[in-house]
């Protein structure tokens, strides 16, 4: 096993696209430094950060694993990029040069439409909901389509600013996004973030309200809603705010 060649196959795939190590960040989340600890096979990488890579780079889950056994990561790269359908390989799909370097909407606009692709491309191959870790990759996607959400949004400002007609288009990219995200928590069914997720949607209370129902600011509200991650202080105000919610839900059915 060699995290240096599995990380050298990943560096030619980034450079193939002409991404820089910041471009592959601002695609995944993934700090610079994070990035460059995996191309050069410096230390193991965390899960959560090979997850962000192979969705940012539209890859299949479960890549950079195969490219540490193979003996020869960039002809098994090759073979696993060659086996993916054509809309799935698309080299620039994700468009993240040109957020940072223009200015212009209609590439704002071409970029959000962009992070919809790889989206959906993304969840096309998504592990079994059997896996052991269906909901981890479920949560990495939903990470990466709240990061679509807020560039987005920022994209709508710009847009507005400007007097753009591609603001209207960028409103309806991130009204398809964020049906996205909720669909992929509605996969987690038992799951309580994603509860109580709808119980916010569902609930007739401002965001600022529930955060203070719960306790939170609301960024740690939208955080634990997408990430799982829910503070032990907060734990019964979000089960009894979810109660209560499916209570009176189930009271307006009746």
């Amino acid at each position: 096993m060699s995290r240096e060649s599995a990380g050298a196959a990943i560096r030619a795939l980034r450079e193939s696209r002409d991404w820089s190590l910041a471009d592959l960040a601002g695609a995944t989340g993934v700090s610079i430094m994070g990035l460059s600890y995996l191309e050069r096979g410096a230390r193991k990488p965390h899960k959560g950060t090979v997850q962000k890579v192979e969705n940012g780079l539209g890859l299949p889950p479960g890549t950079y694993s195969r490219l540490l056994v193979a003996a020869d990561p960039d002809a098994e790269l090759a073979r696993l990029m060659a086996a993916q359908p054509p809309e799935a390989m698309s080299p620039r799909r994700t468009g993240t040069v040109v957020v940072d370097r223009h200015s212009d909407t209609d590439v704002l606009e071409g970029y959000a439409e962009a992070q919809l692709d790889a989206l959906r491309s993304v969840i096309d191959r998504l592990p079994a909901s059997t896996s052991n870790e269906y909901e981890t990759y479920i949560l990495s996607v939903v990470a990466q389509c709240v990061k679509a959400e807020m560039l987005a949004a920022s994209s709508w400002r710009v847009a507005v600013n400007a007097g753009s007609d591609s603001s209207g288009r960028l409103m309806a990219h991130l009204r398809a996004l964020e049906a996205i995200r909720a669909a992929l928590l509605d996969r987690m069914p038992t799951s309580l973030s994603a509860r109580f997720d709808r119980a916010c949607a569902q609930s007739p209370l401002p965001e600022a309200v529930v955060a203070a129902l719960i306790g939170v600011g609301s960024e740690e509200l939208w955080d634990i809603r997408n990430r799982g991650v829910i503070p032990a202080g907060a734990l019964p105000r979000i089960r009894a705010f979810v109660d209560a919610i499916g209570h009176a839900e189930s009271t307006d059915d009746d």
